[in-house]
């Protein structure tokens, strides 16, 4: 398959979309949201028991800021996209591990490795590429899984102290 200039041109948008919105939504910082989500994006979370809602609503939520989930870590990858015959719109599907945490009733972290696929519908904008409209697919998660203080806690949780070089 031969791409042409543009298309390549807006796959190359499109996967830097998707990495801004990995750090963005990470980091907690909705600003650069913004300019990912249009405002009427509908968000459809309802397979993994949550809610149907839109960016105006979500960016403003516990979801989003980071209030119900305090530990999150997306990686989004194998991303496969597919335009519209006319090229102003596309299909985006991404695989997604997402290791995420809340804490539990005593108040210790718990957290949890949360797989996934996203399908956003894309649109071309005068701005460039936005998610119009985003849908999680074949959810699933294990844990609760406890946290540990990085390598040393995984080397002492292990039995292993500290190793040399």
């Amino acid at each position: 398959m031969t791409y042409t200039i543009e298309e390549i041109s807006d796959r190359l948008e499109i996967m830097d979309m998707f990495a801004r919105y990995v750090h963005a939504v990470d980091e907690k910082v909705v600003e650069p949201l913004e300019r990912i989500f249009l405002p009427e994006t509908v968000f459809d979370w309802t397979a993994s028991g949550g809610v149907r809602t839109t960016w105006a609503e979500a960016k403003r939520g516990d979801f989003i800021t980071g209030k119900l989930f305090p530990y999150v870590f997306h990686i989004c990858t194998n991303i496969q996209i597919t335009f519209d015959h006319d090229h102003q719109g596309a299909t985006v599907k991404s695989k997604t591990l997402h290791p995420t945490g809340l804490n539990g009733v005593d108040g210790n972290p718990l957290l949890f490795q949360v797989q996934g696929v996203y399908v956003d519908r894309l649109t071309k904008t005068a701005e460039g590429w936005r998610i119009s409209q985003r849908v999680w697919k074949d959810f699933w998660a294990v844990g609760p899984i406890p946290l540990i203080d990085g390598i040393g806690g995984m080397l002492n949780a292990a039995g292993k102290g500290k190793v040399s070089g």
